[in-house]
């Protein structure tokens, strides 16, 4: 199988308390063979408080651009943001990706955890013991995952696409996966 592209994200804030914990998580991934994004865990990273404006722009463009390339986005909200982590899970989300929520045992992000969706992965780990519990909510969002599709359409189709893409502002394929899915639930087949 073919190595997972990830994008990592944790509070800045806290990774010098969250250290070993972002440590811990990145290695379990690394083991995993997955190819990570990530600018949070380093020390030269900066906290978004200390930016610039210019700089909190590149950055939030470069969190997009490896949410976009990756296969699977994992977050660790032990101590969440709702401008930065909650933030992001809702682009994760928006954007057809499979999730990963992280906490520590007992820092539940209560103020997260009504958020439902079918490709969100709440996990909740141990020191020690977080390889284990992000190796099976890898393996389960494998079956979550989106499979390339191609398919030819008249030119007719085509124009029609891109008008509602413009039109409705969501890319083609988000438009087609809506109908088929519509369809699905009413075929009772979901």
């Amino acid at each position: 199988m073919k190595s997972m592209k990830v994008y990592f994200s944790a509070s800045r804030v806290f990774k010098g308390e969250l250290h070993e914990n972002y440590s811990q998580i990145l290695v379990a991934l690394k083991k995993s063979g997955c190819k990570i994004f990530e600018n949070t865990v380093d020390h030269k990273s900066k906290s978004t408080l200390d930016m610039t404006d210019e700089e909190k722009i590149d950055n939030y463009k470069q969190i997009i651009a490896w949410i976009d390339k990756s296969d699977l986005c994992v977050m660790e909200a032990s101590f969440p943001s709702t401008l930065h982590i909650g933030h992001e899970i809702t682009i994760s989300i928006e954007k057809n990706k499979p999730t990963i929520v992280l906490y520590e045992k007992g820092k539940a992000p209560a103020q997260f955890m009504g958020l439902k969706n079918d490709r969100l992965i709440w996990v909740e780990y141990e020191l020690g013991k977080v390889g284990v519990a992000l190796d099976k909510a890898i393996e389960e969002t494998r079956s979550l995952m989106d499979v390339r599709f191609n398919f030819f359409v008249s030119p007719k189709i085509l124009n029609y696409l891109d008008w509602v893409a413009q039109k409705r502002m969501i890319p083609r394929s988000v438009f087609l996966r809506g109908l088929i899915e519509k369809e699905m639930k009413k075929d009772k087949f979901m």
